[in-house]
Formats: C-alpha cells, sequence, structure tokens
C-alpha cells in the first residue's frame, strides 16, 4: 500500500475498517428485509442467493395487476454516467447461466457450480462457485475464474490475453442490520500488440506486454427493520490497483442513502458520497470528492415530485479546491395503470481514476492525467410502459453539458497506446442521447431484450472530434428454452460511428461498423451436469473498437458445469 496518505486518507480508511470489520457470522432474529427504493435508487444484490425483500418507502407510483405467469421480466434502465459506454464484445466470451434462463427448478436447486472449457485461440476457461448457507440469513462464499486466450488476433501470442480473479464473500442478519461484504483479488494481462509490425520489429512478447492487479474489499451495511421510522443503507469500496508499468492508485469509496418520512406523503432523502484516491505515477496525486444530496419526495396516487440539491465538492491537494452546488428536480406522472411519464433537471461531477479509466481502455499510456467530468446541466424526459404478456417499453432523451469532457486518442508519442484528451476550460461539451429499451417474454419458452443508444455531440473545441465514442449502439439479448433440457441464448452487438486519429500522421480514420453475434447453448445431461458451447463472432468480422486493435475472428468455448 502507498506511504504518506494525508489525515483525511487515514481517517476515512480507519472508520471504513473499524465500521464494516464486525462482519462476522451471528445467527440473529428473523426479520424481514426492508430497502431503500425510489425511482432513482436500486440496490442490486451480486449472489444469486438472496432473500426476499420488503420495498418499505418508496414504492413504484404504478402496479402491476398482471398475474405471476405472466409477470414480466426483471427490468432495469441503468444511467449511464456519460453515454460513451459501450457493451462488452468478443473476445470477452459471456458464459451461458442458467438461472438466466429459466425459473425452473433446476435453476433454483443448486447454489454451486463448477464449469471448465477449452477453444481456439489457446482459449482456456474455469469458473467455480461454492458456498455454505448456515442460517437463513448467513450466506458464506468463494468465486474464482480464471480465463485466458494464449494467442490473439496479431501475431499468435503477441496478443494474447489473461483474466483471474478471487472473490470471498459473506452476508450476515442479525437484530436490525444486515452486513454483507467481500475481498476479492483480479489480475489481468495484455499486450499492447498494434505496436507489433510483421517482419520489423524483432522483440520478445515480454516488450508489449502489460498487466495489472486490484486488490478489493467491499462493504454495505443495510437496516432489514420493516418498521423502523428511517430507512438507510452504507456502501463501502476499497480498491488498491497497481500496473507492471509501475503505477499504482488507492481509492476508497463510500456512499450513504437515508430516508426519513416526514407524513405519508412527504420524505427527506439524503445521499452522500465520498471518494478518495491517491494515485503514484511520475508524482503522487492526492483527489477528493465530496457529495451531499438532500431532496425532498412528494407522492401521491398518480405523480411524484422530487427537488432538491446536489452540493459537490472537487478537491486536488495543493492544486485547487473547487465548490459547486446544482439543482435537482424531478417529476413522474403516471397517466393510467403501467404507464409512466418522467422529466428531470440536474447537475453532477463524475469522478475519474486511473481504476475507472483502465475499466474502458486497458491500452491506456502511461502518466495518464486525472480530472473529474462536471455535468453542468442535464434536461431529460422519458416514459416507460409495463403492458400486458410480459411488454416492456422505455424511451428517454436528454440533452446536456459537460466540463472536463474526455475522449481516447491515439497517443503521438506511440500510436500503440491512447491518451486521456480533455476538453479546455473555456468548452462546454454538448450531448444529446436518445436511448431505449423493450423488453418482452414468453414465460418458460422465450426472454428478449432489446436496448439502443443515439449520441450526438457538438461544441467540442479543442477536442475537434468525439474520438473513439459512437454515434450508436444498440444489443439485443435473446433466451430460448426447448423442452427444459436446451437452453439456447443470443447476444447481438452494433456499434457504429467510431473516429480515431493518428497523432503522428494528422489523419483521421473512420472505424467499420462493429457487428456482433454470439451465440450459446446449455444442455442439460441430469441434475447436476450440462455441457455448454459458446461461440462469438459468428459472423466473422473484422473489426477495431480502438484504432489499430482489431479483435479476434471467429471464437469458440466448449466445456462441462458441475452444480451441488
Amino acid at each position: 500500500m502507498p506511504q504518506h496518505l494525508n489525515d483525511t486518507h487515514t481517517k476515512s480508511l480507519y472508520f471504513l475498517l473499524l465500521s464494516l470489520g464486525v462482519s462476522v457470522s451471528v445467527n440473529g432474529q428473523d426479520t424481514k428485509e426492508g430497502k431503500i427504493k425510489t425511482d432513482d435508487i436500486e440496490i442490486i444484490k451480486e449472489t444469486k442467493v438472496t432473500l426476499n425483500q420488503a420495498n418499505r418507502i418508496f414504492e413504484k407510483i404504478y402496479t402491476n395487476k398482471m398475474s405471476e405467469a405472466k409477470k414480466p421480466i426483471r427490468y432495469e434502465f441503468v444511467e449511464r454516467k456519460m453515454p460513451i459506454e459501450t457493451p462488452e464484445f468478443s473476445p470477452i466470451v459471456l458464459m451461458p447461466n442458467k438461472t438466466d434462463a429459466s425459473n425452473n427448478d433446476y435453476s433454483e436447486k443448486y447454489h454451486n457450480v463448477v464449469r471448465v472449457g477449452i477453444g481456439n485461440y489457446g482459449h482456456t476457461f474455469l469458473e467455480g462457485h461454492g458456498g455454505i448457507l448456515t442460517a437463513k440469513d448467513n450466506y458464506h462464499g468463494i468465486y474464482i475464474k480464471h480465463n485466458a486466450f494464449r494467442t490473439g488476433p496479431v501475431a499468435a501470442t503477441y496478443s494474447g490475453q489473461s483474466q483471474n480473479q478471487i472473490r470471498v464473500h459473506s452476508r450476515t442478519s442479525f437484530n436490525n442490520v444486515k452486513l454483507d461484504g467481500a475481498l476479492g483479488w483480479e489480475r489481468r494481462g495484455f499486450d499492447y500488440y498494434a505496436a507489433y509490425i510483421p517482419n520489423i520489429i524483432n522483440a520478445p512478447e515480454s516488450a508489449f506486454y502489460n498487466s495489472w492487479n486490484k486488490f478489493s474489499f467491499i462493504g454495505n451495511i443495510n437496516n432489514i427493520n420493516k418498521t423502523a421510522k428511517v430507512d438507510y443503507t452504507f456502501k463501502s469500496n476499497l480498491a488498491y490497483l497497481t500496473s507492471r508499468l509501475k503505477a499504482n492508485e488507492l481509492v476508497w469509496k463510500g456512499e450513504l442513502q437515508g430516508v426519513y418520512p416526514l407524513t405519508e406523503q412527504l420524505s427527506a432523502v439524503l445521499d452522500a458520497n465520498v471518494m478518495l484516491s491517491q494515485r503514484q505515477d511520475s508524482t503522487t496525486l492526492y483527489r477528493n470528492l465530496y457529495k451531499l444530496r438532500p431532496t425532498f419526495q412528494f407522492k401521491a396516487n398518480t405523480f411524484s415530485v422530487t427537488a432538491g440539491i446536489n452540493v459537490v465538492n472537487d478537491r486536488e491537494k495543493t492544486t485547487f479546491n473547487n465548490s459547486y452546488l446544482y439543482p435537482v428536480l424531478k417529476v413522474d406522472v403516471q397517466p393510467m395503470e403501467g404507464i409512466k411519464v418522467y422529466a428531470g433537471y440536474e447537475g453532477d461531477v463524475h469522478a475519474n481514476t486511473l481504476t475507472s479509466l483502465l475499466s474502458e481502455n486497458q491500452w491506456i499510456a502511461r502518466f495518464t492525467p486525472l480530472r473529474n467530468t462536471r455535468k453542468l446541466a442535464d434536461i431529460y424526459l422519458g416514459g416507460r410502459a409495463n403492458l400486458a404478456n410480459g411488454l416492456t417499453i422505455e424511451v428517454k432523451g436528454s440533452y446536456a453539458s459537460y466540463k472536463d469532457f474526455y475522449v481516447f486518442t491515439n497517443s503521438k508519442a506511440d500510436s500503440s497506446r491512447f491518451d486521456v484528451l480533455y476538453s479546455d476550460d473555456t468548452t462546454k461539451v454538448r450531448v444529446t442521447n436518445v436511448s431505449g429499451q423493450v423488453s418482452y417474454q414468453i414465460p418458460q419458452i422465450w426472454k428478449t431484450n432489446f436496448k439502443f443508444d443515439v449520441n450526438m455531440y457538438s461544441n467540442l473545441g479543442n477536442l475537434k472530434e468525439p474520438w473513439h465514442l459512437p454515434f450508436f449502439n444498440a444489443t439485443w439479448n435473446n433466451t430460448f428454452t426447448i423442452r427444459e433440457k436446451l437452453y439456447v441464448s443470443s447476444d447481438w452487438y452494433v456499434i457504429s460511428g467510431l473516429k480515431g486519429k493518428n497523432a503522428q500522421s494528422d489523419q483521421e480514420v473512420k472505424l467499420k461498423p462493429i457487428i456482433d453475434l454470439n451465440l450459446k447453448f446449455t444442455y442439460l445431461l441430469s441434475d447436476h451436469w450440462d455441457v455448454f458451447v459458446s461461440a462469438n463472432n459468428i459472423l466473422n468480422k473484422s473489426y477495431q473498437r480502438y484504432l489499430y486493435y482489431p479483435t479476434q475472428a471467429v471464437n469458440f468455448l466448449g466445456g462441462m458445469s458441475y452444480s451441488f
């Protein structure tokens, strides 16, 4: 762990370890879980062993009276921090998941599984999860994963990649509190294979290789007393990342959410967020981000109104200390059963760290500058409909302006690596976004989900173009169940409008649209055993998500699973 943490970091980490160190196995009283839930707040559990939760204070303003047999699929419209995130595509293999395929007895019978597989490109795969349910509310488990390609699309071993992960997690409930947390380690290895030039470069593969290790601790404290006056949850995430390029980063994020009902219709909501980070590279950089968002929500039978302010303090030790104040307003209206229309206005500051940037683009160069992105204003309007027969539709449009908006562009010093380029102080980048989602299901037979985003960028200033940001991206996911033995799923991705730039020649390059189709088959041999085959990029398209980094052609993985 890096040395010389300032007092603020030290006190915050001490409080974190003290508050979450009590997560031990304790058998408590049987209680019903409660959960904060507003139209903006949703707490999602990772483990497959979940308890029924009572949404105690804020529920959706509409209700669905359809029978359980025709209940729509779980539907989540994910708010993006900025409209630049894109789905994962090959060569990242998304494994078939029996529990997502059907709600039958088989998917609920076993919580532990071991999967092994092998494929082309020297692909080896191992995934396992084992856990112990010690009491109704207490669960402890371990998860491991190995996913590696010995070779890749360029010069065989010069473009391989690997991922290894171990996570130990625990959940304990007692009295009126539930504690859950996880300790984890993840390692990723990859090559800067865009630098390889056949018959010219004469260097070992290690000259192009990079890797990073991340150690993390996640802890949550949740209120589970359904009758308590105040509902709350506290989340904490401590991560330490170190890379082969001798850069490391320590990040702690804390989040507190609380709800206090003043009357039957009026409630006070408090969101508080803290991020403390220390990045060491050529120099040591201390960065803190504090947010306090108090709001009031008035909820009637057919509408709700949320209003408040977002107070943000963004500081960098010895460099700057800036505070911002943004209004928050959201109106939800239910004109009829199952139909909801909403509109709002807000501003915010989004934290950018070395860890978050690496999760978007692993080929970034050393000494990457770090700045947080300010969303000066975001005006949005949308609607959602939960219709009969499991059909859900949502469409949303927004118009937002940003400062310190960032893009990835090929470095002038080495075009195989990427610099993070921010908009300058005089530029307010404007982004118009139209997004939507359609979900439908025929129970026990077919589930489908289609999402799309259209992004239009203007007033880019010194950025010139939205380098490597898509104009359009869409995903279409399907799962079919055939005679309760065979599960077939498909994932279709489209990303278009990507542009890159060779900074050395000052030449703009329009990248080909990405069209990627993946298929997965799982056949149940018995209650415990199944076999699977996963094929990616079956259209054999040659495309680049980032300039000079082609992806694999058709790649497949076959293997077997044992559930227990």
